[in-house]
């Protein structure tokens, strides 16, 4: 079997230069990102699933997917691609691994030729996106509802038992202690948490930290209008809500990480679509017309393009 020179093949789906080596090389979001913290992290990249949101055409070099359907003898679709990735490149133990490639070119996905492993890391990497996106992406394979929150087993839940925010406002810090797995935010508390969920991180940031930062007495954020100065005089309820759902999250992120590295040990050392057969099959280069964002047509003169469609006013 001919194997790349590289340790990974490549793959249509480009993520950030210059990761730091902790936590995932790539997180998943049902959201639109918002250009100011692109422009904040110029290294990071955005890859969606499709090309064009008025357009079901997936986001994929074309001929990918009809190679992964002969290699694996089941259809692939751009879903099973997207969850494939997830589940190879999203934790930290692929972050550890390539370290060297992602300082360098960005990260590159291996493709296993083994059609079990292929099946176990879709698998694997839709419950990832599930997490990612609280519930919002792949709930159908949870035996979940769309928007359903994933949540820790029962006793590993965490809870508010001192309540935030109640009596002095907007709390300035955050901190935590590892010997009684509680996290205290001001003069409120909320255990259990674990000390990897306290230290999980993404692109090297500190994700509980980073988003307490944006809620506090006084938020990390740039100051770019007055509307910056506008705070609620107190923390409100459902930010607590919204932290025992981030905690939940990672919680379940850590505890997916064992078995995605080991699906990765298996699938660096199994056979691997090298690029050459990539080169082989056309698929690489991609063309230069697969580059270019698609211009969905328009019915008619009188059809407004998208983003013209008209609004109805209630009188």
């Amino acid at each position: 079997m001919v194997r790349p020179q590289r340790p990974a093949s490549d793959l249509p789906v480009r993520t950030p230069h210059g990761i730091r080596p902790s936590g995932p090389a790539v997180s998943f979001t049902a959201l639109l990102a918002r250009h100011s913290s692109l422009q904040r992290h110029r290294r990071r990249r955005v890859a969606p699933l499709y090309r064009h949101p008025h357009q079901d055409e997936p986001n994929v070099t074309p001929g990918l997917l009809r190679l992964l359907t002969k290699t694996h003898g089941v259809t692939v679709t751009a879903e099973d691609l997207f969850a494939y990735i997830a589940g190879t490149a999203g934790h930290s133990g692929y972050t550890r691994r390539f370290a060297a490639n992602l300082a360098e070119r960005g990260a590159r996905i291996p493709i296993t030729r083994d059609p079990a492993l292929w099946a176990e890391l879709v698998e694997v990497g839709r419950r990832t996106v599930w997490i990612h996106t609280y519930g919002q992406r792949f709930a159908s394979h949870h035996d979940s509802s769309p928007g359903s929150s994933p949540r820790l087993p029962p006793e590993e839940q965490p809870e508010c038992v001192v309540v935030i925010g109640e009596h002095d406002g907007l709390p300035e810090d955050i901190s935590y202690d590892a010997s009684t797995r509680t996290l205290t935010v001001g003069k409120g508390c909320i255990r259990p948490v674990a000390p990897e969920v306290w230290d999980y991180r993404i692109g090297g940031v500190q994700v509980i930290r980073k988003w307490f930062s944006f809620r506090k007495r006084r938020p990390d954020v740039e100051r770019q209008t007055p509307l910056n100065d506008i705070l609620p005089p107190t923390w409100p309820a459902r930010w607590t809500v919204d932290l025992i759902d981030l905690i939940n999250a990672l919680g379940l992120l850590v505890a997916l990480e064992p078995r995605q590295a080991r699906l990765l040990d298996a699938v660096s050392s199994g056979p691997l679509i090298s690029t050459d057969d990539l080169r082989g099959e056309g698929i690489l280069p991609v063309p230069a017309y697969a580059t270019k964002e698609p211009k969905p047509p328009r019915k008619s003169r009188r059809t407004p393009g998208p983003g013209q469609e008209s609004l109805d006013f209630s009188d």
